[in-house]
């Protein structure tokens, strides 16, 4: 060994000698060392011992790192980095309980794995569909067994092996909450039935906000906004209204609709854009619609409240649309005022600049 590493493994040792309580940590020695200092200090008063001081074990003072972490954490990773020196050595067995924070990490680490090799059983399954439809654009399958594939691929991302509504909706956020499941969603999309793929866009569309929240650091939303468009030029105006109308509602507690995050993405803008083109050509396409109605009346009232929020928004912070629909501003010139619909196409013209 060289001096170097002899000095290493000395200070290793020194230094878990020291203690701030010996008597706790070092028990036997210092009772040991008591018991012969007072033996000697018997034997000095009864002339049987010169009075000669004895050895002591002294130990240095080394400075130990206050804070220091052992063990690298990667997140993502399915291993740990583990880091050694004289003043933190590698533990051999590790039984000290870690704190709350610690576990709170590891079962958020555990859940996204799970989510995370959920969705590489769903790719698998996709893949097979894709490998099937190889020979035509993506569509709904004919086929039975490709029907069947479709179906129980739909009910897996759907349900998450959930036991209620809530807990099946959290798993479908989840999924959505992780690039390649925004992907996965975008594949499946167009092969899904009519039915199952407006499930799908309603069910993002009732938690858009939390999903753009999500989505700060992958920015991956967009990869939804193509196939999502075809699926909302096959809802009905009922079902778009019940898309729209998770973005009005004011939150327990909060001052500030859902819409109003919406308007500062890029996906969400877009998405919302392309609910209401779709629903402007419905109003304008069925007669039926013009007479006085429910959903007409419904329809009106979302028109105003979303231009209303869009002139309140800064023209800073809204987002640019991937795509601006032609009939936006005339649908919004049927049903609020000249001055309202000038200051719009203001704004609308700044973000799309």
């Amino acid at each position: 060994m060289t001096r170097k590493e002899k000095d290493w493994v000395i200070k290793v040792q020194m230094v878990q000698l020291q203690s701030a309580k010996p008597h706790l940590d070092d028990y036997y020695y210092q009772e040991y060392y008591q018991k012969l200092e007072k033996k000697q200090a018997d034997e000095e008063i009864l002339g049987r011992r010169n009075r000669v001081k004895s050895l002591r074990l002294v130990t240095p003072y080394i400075q130990k790192a206050e804070a220091y972490e052992s063990v690298v954490r990667i997140e993502g990773s399915l291993g740990q980095v583990a880091v050694s020196t004289c003043f933190s050595p590698r533990r051999a067995i590790d039984a000290v309980p870690h704190g709350t924070q610690e576990q709170d990490i590891g079962v958020a680490s555990s859940q996204r794995l799970g989510v995370l090799y959920r969705i590489e059983k769903m790719f698998l399954q996709l893949l097979e569909i894709e490998e099937g439809c190889k020979d035509r654009p993506p569509q709904p399958c004919f086929s039975e067994k490709q029907s069947n594939q479709v179906e129980k691929l739909f009910q897996t991302l759907k349900t998450q092996e959930q036991n209620n509504v809530e807990e099946a909706a959290d798993g479908f956020l989840q999924v959505l909450s992780v690039r390649k499941g925004k992907a996965l969603v975008a594949r499946l999309l167009p092969f899904l039935p009519r039915d199952q793929s407006v499930t799908i866009l309603l069910a993002i569309t009732h938690h858009l906000p939390l999903l753009i929240r999500r989505d700060v650091a992958d920015q991956a939303l967009q990869m939804l906004f193509k196939p999502l468009s075809k699926c909302i030029s096959h809802l009905t105006l009922h079902e778009l209204l019940q898309g729209l109308q998770g973005l009005m509602l004011l939150p327990p507690g909060s001052s500030e609709r859902p819409v109003a995050v919406v308007l500062q993405n890029q996906f969400g803008i877009s998405l919302l854009y392309a609910l209401m083109s779709h629903g402007e050509q419905l109003v304008s396409l069925d007669s039926s619609l013009e007479e006085p109605n429910t959903d007409r009346t419904a329809w009106t009232d979302m028109v105003v409240l979303i231009a209303w929020e869009i002139a309140q928004m800064p023209a800073a912070s809204l987002a640019e649309p991937l795509a601006f629909p032609s009939n936006l501003l005339p649908l919004f010139c049927h049903h609020v005022d000249k001055q309202l619909v000038q200051h719009l196409e203001a704004r609308m013209k700044f973000a799309w600049i």
